[in-house]
Formats: structure tokens, sequence, C-alpha cells
């Protein structure tokens, strides 16, 4: 684009007058697209934030936000908007429901702590120490005692006691594992993995159908299974009263000529 001559501008004066100019159109040009998902609901003062999830559903007096995992938690509410390295908790005898902004939910058991960032690619549920988490979602990342698995469809996640380790269940679909090693486990198969390698064996391996129903028995999902919802209520069609009268009864008298 050519910037217009000035011509009643003195030479001395014409430099700041086109660096004006130039500023000015710089002002106009489009703002970047903004990165991440969904923003917040507009209301006064509102920052341009991203967030990632939405508490769907508390069961339980301990279930705590840390905005920003600053390490100052607040109880967590019902409808709460959860962003991009905030952490959140359940305590004994709570559970929660998380929904995704980009599709899919993460259930919480007690006792668990999980946070959420957002890779390139990938919704990341990072910095899992302790309990269990239910994700169901195609292409998430689970991040959890030095290990890293994607997963494609419903899974479950459980830091177990002792020796912490982390043991994952395909409830449906498929997961791999990515550090500290490469595997594949499709439904109806658990893996038990750290930071230094596959535990057991060596390998993924299957578990019966009770043991996958024990694993995901505790969610909100698996409760809803099998759940219709009621037909639904339609008024009941009423024929017009005829227009002749009814028998055995006297017909209305006729008026007067």
């Amino acid at each position: 684009m050519s910037i217009p001559t000035l011509p009643n501008v003195r030479p001395c004066a014409r430099r700041p007058a086109l660096a004006l100019l130039a500023a000015l159109l710089a002002a106009c040009a489009p703002l970047p697209p903004a990165s991440g998902p969904g923003p917040l609901p507009p209301g006064p003062g509102t920052p341009t934030l991203r967030w990632l999830g939405r508490i769907t559903s508390i069961e339980g007096p301990n279930a705590l936000v840390d905005r920003g995992s600053h390490g100052a938690p607040q109880p967590a509410q019902p409808g709460q908007l959860l962003l991009a390295g905030d952490r959140f908790s359940t305590g004994p005898g709570t559970r929660m429901k998380i929904d995704l902004w980009s599709g899919g939910a993460l259930e919480l058991d007690e006792n668990t702590d999980p946070g959420l960032l957002q890779d390139l690619n990938c919704l990341v549920v990072s910095l899992f120490r302790s309990g269990r988490i239910f994700v169901d979602k195609s292409d998430a990342c689970v991040e959890s005692l030095g290990t890293r698995s994607q997963q494609f469809s419903k899974v479950v996640y459980a830091v177990m006691p002792g020796r912490p380790y982390l043991q994952i269940t395909v409830v449906e679909g498929e997961a791999r594992t990515l550090q500290p090693v490469l595997a594949v486990v499709p439904r109806g198969w658990r893996i038990d993995l750290d930071s230094g390698g596959v535990l057991g064996a060596g390998r993924a391996y299957p578990v019966p159908e009770d043991a996958i129903r024990q694993a995901v028995g505790w969610t909100l999902y698996y409760r809803n299974l099998g759940r219709s919802a009621p037909a639904p209520e339609f008024p009941l069609f009423r024929f017009p009263r005829p227009p002749y009268p009814t028998p055995g009864r006297d017909p209305a008298p006729r008026p007067a000529r």
C-alpha cells in the first residue's frame, strides 16, 4: 500500500507526519487470534482468558480449586470454569465431574489432585500424584509419576499405593504409553508402569470384564449406564363433540320465530 504524499507539509515536518500515518495504519491492522480454547463468558471486568473445563457435578464436601496452582485452594463450585494451569482436588468422601471445552469429560474419585494444561495437539491432565480419574475423551494425554500416555476413548488411571505406580485400565477404545516406554493397550487390557518402565511381566495384560466394571463402578458414567430417558408424554387427543344431540337426552329447544 503506497503512502500518499503530503504536498502542503514542509519537508522538515513531513517525516513526523509520515510516522504518525504509519502508526495509525498499524493500529487498524487486525489483532492476532487468541490462542487456546473458548473464552470466559462476558461480564464486567472479565479478562480475556481461555478455559479448558467446567465443573458440572460435585458429590461430597471436600472439592477444591487452586487457581493458577498458587497454593491457595478455594472451595469448588458447580459451574466453575477451569483454566490452563489450574489444579483441582477432591478430599475424603468427595467426587467431582468436569466437562471439557473440547469435548469429553473427567471424573475424579476421592483424594485425587490433577491439573489441566493445553499442549499443541492434546489436552493434558497433569501433575496427577494420587487417587483415581476416569477420562472420557478421544485424544487426551495424562502425565503422572514420570509417565505420559495418550488415550482414544474411555480410560481409568489409578495411582496405586505402596511403591507408587500408575495403573491404566482401558474401558473402551485404546491407550498408548509414550513415556518411559512405548506400548499399546487395547480395550479390556491394563498396564502398570512408573518412571522406570512397565512393571510385572513388562507388558500390558488382559483383565476380566468384572475387573473393568470394578475399575469404573464408582463413576457417574457407570452409574448412568442402562438408564434411558422416560418416554415423552403426549396429550390425549379428544375428538370434538358431535353437532347432533347425544341419544337419551332431549334436544335443546329451538328459538321461537
